[in-house]
């Protein structure tokens, strides 16, 4: 919705140019919240239903990432780091799992 705010419909309908606008987009930190506002939440995908790449090992294809994962810690202000991190994680899974598919396709 944010970006349907700032962007105009034609950068939005543009796939380079809209990702070149997300990689730009500001991200401005005020101040630090108290650890008791400042943690993740229970709850999610349990990392046994995980593979290493973060997929969904009853659903191939399906990549989980962020506060989707079942993670309950004092995370604090590395909640965002961590939901980055394992957003990466699981876009690599599924660019190798999409090279995968392909490669035997071929």
């Amino acid at each position: 919705a944010l970006l349907h705010e700032v962007l105009p419909a034609e950068v939005l309908n543009d796939t380079p140019r809209l990702a070149a606008a997300l990689k730009a987009l500001p991200i401005r930190l005020c101040a630090m919240r108290p650890i008791d506002e400042a943690i993740s939440t229970a709850g999610g995908v349990m990392r046994q239903a995980l593979d290493a790449r973060l997929m969904l090992n009853a659903l191939p294809g399906v990549f989980c990432a962020g506060e989707m994962l079942d993670w309950d810690a004092p995370t604090g202000g590395y909640l965002l780091s961590a939901s980055l991190a394992s957003g990466r994680t699981a876009g690599q899974g599924a660019l190798e799992w999409l090279a995968a598919r392909s490669a035997t396709a071929s």
